[in-house]
């Protein structure tokens, strides 16, 4: 099946319309990570009304659909979940849901796989598909569930990926301007694991203090030992961060001494047996509570592994990349200690991620910020790029 890059291109543009006003419509209406019902349901009733046969999955808040024929087929991969975070944008789409927010652009994601599934429909009406394209939308990214599985194990074990030579994703990219995408084959983002710490005192009076072990002051040193492990406890050369996310006591009150503190954080890393250093010096940061009188626990969980872009996939994607938004469009990417948990499609099927560039022009909004935002004429490239890379990748 013959394309021409820049007929999909306009193709594409025609659809921006309708693609600003489903991305525009998720961005009003955000779902947290396993509570994607309304997405879903937004995602199967636009499929269904472009002739697909829209099927739910992980219990309703997750959507597969298919389209084509023949033994080869690819898959396009979007998440849906927004995140907890307030936001503060003034614009006519902010979200309507207190505490959430699209602050990380997954629904940019999911209507530029939208806008896909709407380009290959009306291709294939005119002229089957020499494939089949496997359209994935994906509920929790960003959260893993009591047992530590994000959705894009959840779609995998429940057969998302049967039958699947190669997959394709991308992602908003606020540091990249618009009419670029950043491509990089082999690694590109990190391992991501999280962790919960427990520091264990006695709580009592705080005139006091002697008759209790204090689980703040226990804490406090704790927290400076963490952050000597990135620059004290591994080479320079290897890059890795450990961050903590968030500390809270039992109690909030002047007058009592806090029987525990709970420590948040994540590390992330491209090296493994770096992650088992990092998790091996957590602990024994821990210990110091021990000295200290008290006693401390740590729940870890390796989330996500190294997402790695397989060469071949990539440069199919580079090709046909190129060919939408000319050689000025393709940016080299480069590590990122982000992390993504479509690694687990990458690390089970030959893949490709995109960096996506939605810079607003003098205004770059940072991801997972209560003032992300994005410069909307990338829909329809994000779009052209997706629809033109999987028609390249069915091509044997």
């Amino acid at each position: 099946m013959q394309t021409k890059a820049s007929s999909i291109l306009e193709q594409a543009q025609r659809l921006a319309p309708e693609l600003v006003r489903l991305r525009r419509h998720i961005h009003t209406h955000p779902d947290l990570s396993f509570n994607e019902h309304a997405t879903a349901k937004l995602v199967a009733e636009t499929l269904t009304k472009h002739g697909y046969q829209a099927k739910f999955v992980a219990g309703g808040i997750g959507v597969v659909a298919e389209i084509g024929n023949g033994t080869r087929t690819i898959a396009v991969r979007a998440d849906m979940d927004a995140l907890p975070i307030e936001e503060i944008n003034q614009t006519e789409y902010c979200s309507q849901n207190n505490g959430a927010m699209h602050a990380c652009g997954h629904d940019v994601h999911t209507a530029c796989a939208l806008g896909t599934a709407i380009l290959l429909a009306e291709m294939h009406a005119r002229q089957p598909l020499p494939g089949k394209v496997r359209f994935l939308f994906q509920p929790a990214e960003e959260l893993t569930n009591s047992e530590g599985i994000s959705g894009a194990t959840l779609m995998i074990k429940e057969g998302a990926l049967d039958g699947v030579s190669s997959a394709i994703a991308l992602h908003v990219f606020p540091s990249v301007p618009v009419g670029k995408v950043a491509l990089k084959s082999g690694p590109l983002l990190a391992a991501c694991d999280s962790f919960e710490i427990a520091i264990k005192g006695t709580g009592t009076h705080a005139a006091f203090p002697e008759l209790g072990v204090d689980a703040v002051v226990m804490a406090s040193h704790v927290v400076q030992a963490i952050q000597t492990i990135v620059s004290r406890r591994k080479s320079a050369l290897d890059p890795a961060v450990v961050t903590l996310g968030g500390i809270r006591s039992t109690t909030f009150r002047p007058n009592i001494v806090a029987e525990e503190v709970n420590i948040v954080g994540t590390a992330r890393y491209f090296k493994a047996d770096l992650g088992e250093l990092i998790k091996e010096e957590l602990t024994r940061c821990c210990q110091i509570a021990t000295a200290m009188g008290g006693s401390s626990t740590m729940h870890y969980i390796r989330e996500n592994p190294v997402l790695n872009n397989d060469a071949a996939v990539t440069e199919v994607v580079r090709v046909a990349a190129q060919r939408v938004l000319g050689e000025a469009g393709i940016v080299e990417g480069t590590l990122e200690l982000g992390a993504e948990d479509f690694s687990f499609i990458a690390a089970a099927v030959p893949s490709c991620f995109v960096f996506l560039g939605a810079e607003i022009a003098g205004d770059r909004r940072k991801l997972h910020t209560g003032t992300f935002d994005i410069d909307e004429r990338a829909l329809p490239l994000g779009t052209a790029v997706l629809a033109e890379a999987a028609l390249d990748l069915l091509r044997p």
